[in-house]
């Protein structure tokens, strides 16, 4: 009985290890905002602004890909990952938009060390971000705040349903980024002349 018991254990121990050994699958990092390719301004405004804070849910306040799933629910994905988080992504993809649209140099995120005064600061509160089925649903709401001659502020909404271009994380990615190039086109033709 001894030699059964013993032998069980070490099949038992054999087991465990092996299972141990497989490996979990390598979480997929993407990035916004690496094809920035929008349209310039023909008479590009010398404009300084200051591209932040933006105020997120809470499903885009961290790291994994957010799906919506049927009544409500939000599907996070542990293997599908914006890289450094997906505010700074947010932020900093919307500032190289603006500066490509303007040929402004003078664009930064926050928080900025920038050694120029700035001319405005965009806020940003993303109401929905969430793929819905094959459609990217977008509603930011922003305004741009003078900070320099006391001008009124410009407060608007954009809301836009992207159509996924496949079903992949690649086609995600391009929607968020079809997303953010919509809410620079829309703020470049806010800037006064």
């Amino acid at each position: 009985m001894t030699m059964r018991r013993t032998g069980l254990a070490i099949l038992a121990v054999l087991v465990l290890t092996t299972a141990c050994l497989g490996r979990s699958p390598t979480p997929e990092h993407y990035m916004l905002g690496t094809n920035a390719d929008g349209t310039r301004m023909e008479e590009a405004p010398d404009v300084a602004l200051l591209v932040g804070p933006v105020r997120l849910p809470a499903y885009l306040d961290r790291p994994q890909f957010a799906r919506l799933e049927g009544e409500g629910e939000i599907e996070l994905d542990e293997f599908a990952r914006w890289l450094g988080g997906f505010e700074e992504n947010f932020l900093r993809a919307l500032s190289l938009e603006l500066a490509n649209r303007t040929g402004s140099i003078r664009i930064a995120s926050t928080p900025s060390n920038a050694p120029f005064p700035f001319d405005a600061r965009i806020r940003l509160h993303v109401d929905d971000l969430v793929v819905e089925g094959d459609t990217l649903r977008a509603r930011i709401r922003w305004a741009m705040i003078p900070l320099t001659d006391g001008a009124a502020p410009v407060v608007d909404v954009m809301e836009e349903s992207i159509p996924l271009d496949g079903s992949g994380n690649t086609a995600l990615v391009a929607a968020h980024d079809a997303a953010i190039s919509a809410l620079a086109e829309r703020i470049v033709a806010s800037l006064p002349d």
